[in-house]
């Protein structure tokens, strides 16, 4: 029996290499590290321009930077636990430090918070119908009960090679998680559907448009999730499927961040918002026609509120929501080139934006 734990040790220890260990997890706290100072400049951007906000977006943008900050020093940590304390030895790596384990709990927790905002602005757009928030909460808090399911596994472990024992927490989060972006992102698409206008080419149009951005955006989360539990699922010997996951958290932090700073914001003007003003003075022009600032889809309107003009309030907000997507698909394509800089990748043809990168 000791002969064949000594042959499984020795086997785990052959296919683990500095390179998709050390090496992974290095790169992908860099490319975590470049989307925290994305995350970071949003931040600053959104308290800047829209000082009149709804305090429910105020204190939700500054508890998701305190978490995605200590997501980041928990990262740091762990990286430098196994780089720096555990230098030259690998069957250090074979220890889950503790470190790694809370940024799990954190990482469930911003997930949770993110999805729930996005539930809400759905809501929003479904018109404030009951049925759709009890389906979204319903889907949402699935989500995390499995997440906090393996965010307590997680603590009933000590080494990597355990991580079998309860793989199936594992593999059924990720799995929910890729579930639940594409629900909301569907369910967006949707009701965006819904809102053409026959008499409206132009508006049906820019609507296709936003119905291609939120899909693509929804999968692209749901690709990382995936891309995660593919490399875990294949490669469970190494700490690549670890790096994704850190790269995860930060995109859905970003994400929202970008949403909310899609919006037209009042130039020269002390900074102050006016999504949320009771009697907004500043004007959006789209092509000829002039739009209020109660236009945009971000203005928090009572469920018993008249409901706007339907052509000028969909063409305001699908304009300022095309352009925040577009920022949002510029940030995504900058760190692919930038991890195809580190991993050595001069092809032009697999860098996003189509440059060489050499």
């Amino acid at each position: 029996m000791s002969n064949l734990t000594s042959a499984a040790t020795n086997a785990l220890l052959q296919s683990r290499t500095i390179d998709n260990t050390l090496g992974a997890v290095f790169i992908g706290i860099i490319g975590a590290t470049f989307l925290f100072g994305i995350t970071t400049l949003q931040v600053y951007l959104y308290y800047h321009h829209y000082q009149g906000d709804s305090r429910l977006h105020k204190l939700a943008v500054a508890v998701l930077w305190i978490l995605d900050t200590v997501h980041l020093v928990l990262i740091v940590h762990a990286v430098y636990h196994y780089t720096i304390k555990g230098f030259g030895d690998l069957n250090n790596l074979n220890f889950i430090v503790w470190s790694v384990k809370v940024q799990v709990t954190i990482n469930v927790v911003i997930i949770l918070f993110v999805q729930s905002l996005y539930a809400y602005r759905v809501w929003i757009l479904g018109g404030y119908h009951h049925g759709v928030l009890g389906y979204i909460a319903g889907v949402v808090a699935g989500g995390f009960g499995i997440g906090a399911a393996l965010a307590y596994k997680i603590y009933t472990i000590q080494m990597f090679e355990e991580l079998h024992t309860i793989s199936w927490s594992i593999d059924l989060s990720l799995a929910t998680s890729t579930a639940i972006d594409f629900t909301i992102s569907s369910t967006m698409c949707y009701y965006l559907h819904k809102s053409r206008c026959s008499e409206s080419w132009q508006l049906n149009s820019r609507i296709s448009t936003v119905m291609q951005y939120s899909l693509s955006s929804g999968l692209f989360t749901s690709a990382c999730s995936l891309s995660t539990l593919f490399t875990y699922t294949l490669m469970p010997d190494n700490l690549i499927y670890l790096s994704l996951q850190f790269l995860s958290t930060k995109f859905y932090v970003a994400s929202f961040l970008a949403m909310l700073n899609a919006r037209q914001h009042r130039a020269g003007n002390s900074g102050s918002s006016t999504s949320d003003s009771p009697k907004p003075a500043i004007e959006f022009r789209v092509q000829t026609t002039t739009f209020t600032d109660d236009d945009l889809p971000w203005h928090e309107t009572s469920p018993t509120s008249p409901a706007p003009a339907h052509s000028a309030a969909t063409d305001s907000q699908i304009t300022t929501y095309i352009h925040g997507m577009q920022m949002w698909n510029l940030y995504i394509h900058r760190t692919l080139c930038i991890v195809c800089i580190v991993c050595g990748q001069d092809d032009m043809t697999i860098c996003p934006s189509g440059r060489n990168t050499s």
